[in-house]
């Protein structure tokens, strides 16, 4: 697939396969709590990795080890142990959908601090895509259960905050002469450190051990290949090609996106409200987007020393 092709779709593909870990959480559910589905996930994940950087013979500095390792610690780790956390509270996906989706507009205002201005159409379309949100998820949003969940789904929406903003703001480790750093180094690095986030989670509660059901490894299979491997490689794509802002407010779609998923494999209702609510967070992501940077990297268009 050409990069100017990849470009267009891959905001597309974002929205899709991050979607698909929620799919993957409703597989493992019935048989693993959470901390255990998380834990096996990057068992698997980050090893594998690992052996494809290894055969590469792709070599790190420290500086890039620890730029990259503070954002995996907060834009997987942090960002998943809140959402699964809130899900075993209780707490409505459409209300954790929600809350996930103050997400863009925290990172808009943080950066406007740092003299990233948006301007009015980033403005409208970050209030647009919140209201089609609000809408997708309907009565959901607020039949609350407390607010444990609450608190745990703000806290994973801050913590993927934080890793969109430290992003822009932290200046990119300069690469080996031969080559750029790209996705596949930051999927590996940032999975050895989630691997060690939740290995230290799950030992120290007791849920380490995988269970005798044999359908938790299609679940694994599952949320290895389509939402690490497809979601988080989108989401550092389009990160860097889009920036914070545009790849936040892609997130919008997810709520509905992951109701049709719902809806295509077990079943579940998919109101008319939902494709309505998607219809006018798609509108307001529209406004919110910034072209595709045509091949060029984020090096290029900014001066050294300038956020990555």
């Amino acid at each position: 697939m050409g990069k100017s092709l990849l470009g267009h779709l891959a905001p597309a593909l974002l929205v899709v396969l991050w979607s698909s870990g929620f799919v993957g959480a409703t597989f493992a559910a019935p048989v693993a709590p959470a901390t255990t589905t998380l834990l096996w996930r990057y068992v698997v994940a980050a090893p594998l990795m690992l052996v494809v950087v290894l055969a590469l013979r792709r070599r790190y500095g420290l500086r890039y080890l620890r730029r990259e390792a503070v954002l995996g610690a907060l834009g997987q780790a942090g960002y998943l142990y809140g959402v699964f956390r809130a899900v075993e509270a209780g707490l409505p996906a459409g209300t954790a959908a929600l809350l996930a989706s103050l997400q863009p507009a925290l990172v808009a205002v943080v950066l406007s601090r740092f003299g990233r201005k948006g301007g009015r159409r980033q403005t409208a379309g970050l209030a647009i895509g919140f209201a089609g949100v609000a809408l997708a998820v309907g009565p959901d949003a607020v039949a609350g259960t407390g607010t444990e969940g609450a608190l745990w789904a703000l806290a994973g929406m801050l913590s993927l905050s934080a890793a969109a903003v430290l992003g822009d703001l932290w200046p990119a480790a300069e690469p080996p002469a031969d080559r750029e750093y790209d996705v596949l180094d930051s999927l590996a690095v940032q999975g050895v450190v989630t691997l060690a986030f939740f290995a230290v989670v799950a030992f120290a509660s007791g849920q380490a051990a995988p269970p005798a059901d044999p359908s938790f490894w299609p679940a694994i299979a599952w949320l290895v290949g389509l939402s690490f491997l497809g979601g988080y490689g989108m989401y550092l794509y389009v990160l860097r090609t889009r920036g914070p802002v545009a790849v936040s407010t892609w997130l919008y779609l997810t709520p509905a996106v992951s109701a049709a998923w719902a809806w295509a494999m077990f079943g579940e209702r998919l109101p008319l409200l939902t494709v309505a609510g998607f219809a006018i967070s798609l509108a307001g992501v529209l406004l919110v987007r910034p072209a595709p940077d045509r091949g060029r990297t984020r090096r290029d268009r900014t001066p050294e020393g300038a956020r990555p």
